[in-house]
Order: structure tokens, then C-alpha cells, then sequence
């Protein structure tokens, strides 16, 4: 098994007081169509913000990395 395209550990985001993410643990396969669905404000956009890192979550690491603001 190769490592993967993405992986993201413990995702957490707010907004205020608003939860958005909470701990999502990623990892999408190098070569995979991947799809990304769920109910409006349910943290989609913000989670693709994050992973193309146009947004800094708090606290969490992508591929193994922190991500840090």
C-alpha cells in the first residue's frame, strides 16, 4: 500500500462557538476519485479550505505535518 495523496489527523475548526470540525481523520489514496458530501453548513467547504490550506485550523496535521496558523 502506498501512502496517500491526502491525509489530514484531527481536522478541528470553529467559528465563535460554532463547531464546524471536529477531529476528522483523513486519508485519500493516490489515483482515487474522491467525493465529499453532507448538508449545507455542515463543514464541507471549510474542510477543502483547510486541505488546500487557504485556512489554518487551530490545531491538526496534514500528511504528518502540524498545521499551525
Amino acid at each position: 500500500m502506498t501512502d496517500p495523496a491526502i491525509s489530514a489527523t484531527g481536522l478541528r475548526k470553529t467559528y465563535g462557538k460554532h463547531l464546524v470540525l471536529d477531529g476528522v481523520d483523513l486519508d485519500i489514496p493516490a489515483g482515487t476519485i474522491f467525493s465529499l458530501l453532507g448538508p449545507n453548513g455542515a463543514g464541507k467547504t471549510t474542510m477543502v479550505k483547510i486541505l488546500s490550506t487557504l485556512s489554518s485550523p487551530p490545531t491538526a496535521a496534514t500528511s504528518g505535518w502540524p498545521a499551525t496558523t
